[in-house]
């Protein structure tokens, strides 16, 4: 119990110092369309007043959120949710999948949907209903823009009726990846 205490005690450092970070950083991403904001921080990681930034807005047609997200333990990702301006029936995510036996496990119980790229399916636990809506989504340039990510930070892209969400592990102050991932969304949501 007390390594746990631990654990989440570092944690929270780490996003405390995260969010001081992107409250700065995320200003070079004004000129998209965002306005930065903050909301509250909620969970075993805020006192009073603590806040957190937001960017929110409409590109385009496309209205788009990015927020830091953590779960029980306050590990941090950051969060873009795009919502398309009419939702399609399907629902397909894009997982980087681990190596090793637990990848295999993971990729048999996801129902690793295979579509045809050898490389990006070794890489990626692809699920989707049904299940062509995935092949038909995943063109090479799309698959081309998620494999970049990865390379930095890609935790997780999600289509389904109502959103599009690119999840990034961590923190993410840099304005080049974040904008990358700004853009996937917002493309992929139109």
């Amino acid at each position: 119990m007390a390594i746990a205490g631990i654990l989440i005690g570092n944690n929270i450092v780490r996003l405390k110092a995260g969010i001081a970070a992107a409250t700065e950083a995320w200003r070079a991403l004004e000129p998209l369309g965002l306005a930065l904001g903050t909301e509250t921080l909620t969970g075993l990681a805020a006192r009073s007043g603590d806040t957190r930034p937001i960017l929110a807005g409409t590109i385009g047609s496309v209205a788009c959120t990015v927020q830091i997200v953590s779960d029980f333990v306050q590990y941090a990702h950051t969060k873009v949710t795009a919502t398309p301006p009419s939702g399609a029936d399907v629902s397909v995510g894009v997982h980087p999948n681990p190596a090793g036996l637990f990848g295999k496990i993971r990729g048999w119980l996801g129902q690793d949907i295979i579509i045809g790229d050898p490389d990006f399916d070794d890489a990626f636990l692809i699920t989707g209903k049904p299940a062509s809506a995935a092949a038909n989504l995943l063109t090479p340039a799309l698959r081309e823009r998620i494999v970049a990510l990865a390379a930095s930070s890609l935790a997780g892209f999600v289509y389904e009726r109502d959103e599009v969400v690119v999840l990034l592990t961590g923190i993410v102050t840099d304005p080049v990846v974040l904008g990358a991932a700004i853009e996937l969304a917002c493309d992929v949501a139109r």
